[in-house]
């Protein structure tokens, strides 16, 4: 990441400061989002920027350049659930085994679907592919905007959301949680600034749905039946 970038990632975070608290959400679908992303997400790169323009010869460098393995990993992280990070957390880490996880994390995909909505909306930024015709995505390509990205905004709730109930895995699940975003980009739907967006956006509503009392005994249900399965000390 550029120096720039980790300037307005730095400063985009310290607007969390200026987000207000929202309650806990989840129904009906078409209530206010939890966080106003149109006020705290810088707008995307002009079309015809530079940034725009390298943005996309990244995309076909890795079009040029992506391995067998690499297009199953972008094809397997299409699947919005926190599940895909089983790589990390091992068998046990399933919705059969685990579903208060299950539940919990439903929900806050669904607040995280609320709330980018209406910035891609808002932006209409077009998705790569419509950009430039040269560019062949080896992942199902998506009919709404690019900016922010939804997979890395609900890829970054489920790493915080995770590394606070399984510390012990914080490393391992940030590196996984950043994979999950850029196979957006590898895989030749989103531009990188539309995946750091959304792992701002991500960061954000994670923090803001941690406020929330009601969700937070959901979460410490879901916490204590998570450490159990994968067999970790439950500290209360």
């Amino acid at each position: 990441m550029t120096a720039k970038r980790i300037k307005n990632w730095t400063l985009a975070l310290a607007m969390l400061l200026a987000v207000s608290a929202a309650s806990w959400a989840l129904e009906p679908v078409s209530s206010p989002p939890l966080v106003d992303l149109i006020t705290l997400l810088p707008p995307p790169p002009a079309q015809d920027s530079s940034q725009t323009a390298d943005e996309i010869k990244e995309i076909l460098s890795y079009q040029k350049n992506r391995t067998a393995q690499m297009v199953a990993s972008a094809q397997g992280d299409q699947e919005l659930t926190v599940f895909r990070f089983a790589d990390v957390l091992g068998p046990p880490f399933t919705p059969e085994k685990l579903p208060l996880t299950a539940a919990l994390f439903e929900k806050a995909l669904r607040v995280s679907e609320q709330s980018v909505g209406p910035a891609k909306s808002h932006w209409k930024r077009p998705r790569p592919y419509v950009q430039n015709p040269k560019i062949h995505p080896c992942v199902k390509m998506p009919t709404n905007d690019a900016y922010p990205s939804g997979h890395a905004t609900a890829g970054t709730l489920m790493t915080v959301l995770l590394a606070q109930m399984i510390p012990e895995k914080r490393e391992e699940l940030f590196t996984r949680g950043w994979k999950f975003a850029l196979n957006r980009v590898v895989g030749g739907v989103h531009y990188r600034s539309d995946v750091e967006a959304g792992r701002i956006a991500g960061t954000v509503l994670a923090c803001e749905i941690l406020k929330s009392p009601s969700f937070k005994k959901e979460f410490e249900k879901a916490r204590v039946e998570l450490r159990s399965a994968l067999g970790y000390a439950i500290e209360r």
